[in-house]
């Protein structure tokens, strides 16, 4: 199978973007079913591309669910399919998407909508957001969606805040689930079945540090020591599986390692380490954290830190930004790089012009990449310019899925004192 690279893709005029990941279980064996079919149409640009390493493509042309492949025409995404789809449906997809592109098939596009702007205040997004996570709630096994079954720690992290009954209940159900099921040195990242029984066998970083900061508010809140604990079988696997070079891994699937160090993945552990000390005052967890900031800061910041030519994300600069934040370091450089992604809008583009130019790719204002860098500039006392983010977004949340509206919500109730204290 002869891919492309994506910069090259646009030679045809129909690209099919085939996206997998390391940890991805089923991407083998779609890559297998689709062997062979760029000699059978010529007329298709086949691209094959890693969603960890091009968060850029990933967040524009997928579901975020892997294997998947996308197909592009040069004035829009027509279609294209996720998880393991066999060779014969495949075909039939790329034959239809074909004659669409000939004008043998009627596109159909959406009518256009007026907007008009809402007038809304932070507290009614607050409650939107609660009611719409509400309702992807599972009230017979806890967690979120069916099949799979999502844990969604932001979502928990937001829940933990109302500090009433009815949501921590929700976070108990879920929590006491993930720790009897999803447990095995080191957290899976989800269950394949809505009881929890069948873990999908990844284990991702950032994920067990999401969590590690998520069972570290439930202990606060709720007391329950188990929480406590498993929080520190979490941190204490991370570490015993960090590199040589004091940076961490991305993922962990069955009996391999993916060893790449992103630098969105290391800032979140680094975040966690720091949770961690805070909770147990056990220097050992700040140390570390601040070892993991020199072996970061000593290399070109870049999103693969292995790797001086990958492209800088903003979710990199957010998450960095908040990480240092914590240990109370220099950001000059770092607001440096970030006025490269400045808007007109007070949030933030996801990637540079630069790069947007040389990918042939739209900038977007993204709402989880914002948050993050919101909550960042609250942790560097920069009140009034994360509110500038906030309130650029506010009338656009809905657009997103529910657990990106979750770290919204949550941030937009911390800045507006909108949480019981």
């Amino acid at each position: 199978m002869k891919f492309v690279p994506w910069r090259l893709a646009y030679n045809k005029e129909l690209i099919a973007l085939f996206m997998n990941a390391s940890w991805c279980i089923d991407c083998y064996q779609q890559e297998k079913e689709i062997e062979g079919l760029d000699e059978e149409f010529l007329q298709i640009s086949f691209t094959k591309e890693d969603a960890d390493e091009r968060l850029d493509l990933a967040v524009r042309y997928t579901p975020q669910i892997y294997p998947s492949i996308s197909l592009i025409s040069k004035s829009t995404v027509i279609g294209g399919t996720y998880g393991l789809v066999k060779r014969n449906k495949i075909r039939e997809i790329l034959t239809q998407a074909i004659e669409l592109t000939e004008g043998k098939r009627k596109l159909v596009t959406l009518p256009k909508i007026s907007v008009h702007k809402l007038s809304v205040s932070p507290q009614y997004v607050v409650s939107e957001v609660l009611r719409n996570c509400e309702g992807y709630y599972d009230w017979i096994n806890g967690g979120f969606e069916r099949e799979p079954k999502f844990v969604s720690p932001e979502v928990l992290n937001l829940f933990l805040k109302l500090n009433d009954f009815y949501h921590t209940s929700m976070v108990v159900a879920t929590l006491d689930n993930v720790i009897s099921n999803l447990w095995d040195d080191g957290f899976y990242a989800y269950s394949i079945t809505s009881d929890w029984k069948t873990p999908y066998k990844a284990k991702l970083y950032d994920f067990n540090a999401e969590l590690v900061s998520t069972l570290l508010e439930a202990y606060e809140k709720i007391g329950d020591d188990n929480y406590l604990d498993y929080a520190v079988k979490s941190i204490e696997w991370m570490i015993r599986n960090r590199r040589s070079d004091g940076l961490f891994p991305n993922a962990q699937v069955i009996d391999k390692v993916d060893s790449r160090a992103f630098l969105s993945v290391n800032s979140v552990v680094g975040e966690s380490l720091f949770r961690m000390y805070k909770e147990t005052e056990d220097s050992k967890y700040l140390e570390i954290a601040e070892e993991l900031y020199n072996n970061i800061v000593s290399r070109k910041l870049t999103h693969n830190l292995d790797n001086p030519d990958s492209p800088l994300f903003l979710i990199d600069i957010a998450r960095f930004l908040k990480f240092s934040s914590y240990l109370k370091k220099n950001n000059k450089e770092i607001f440096n790089i970030l006025s490269n992604y400045e808007s007109n809008k007070g949030a933030y583009y996801d990637v540079t012009l630069k790069h947007a130019s040389e990918e042939r790719i739209g900038r977007y204002t993204f709402l989880y990449d914002n948050s993050i860098l919101a909550q960042a500039f609250i942790n560097l006392g920069m009140i009034n310019e994360a509110k500038k983010i906030l309130d650029s977004l506010i009338e656009s949340f809905t657009i997103y899925t529910y657990f990106n509206q979750a770290v919204y919500a949550l941030t937009l109730g911390e800045v507006y004192g909108l949480f019981p204290h």
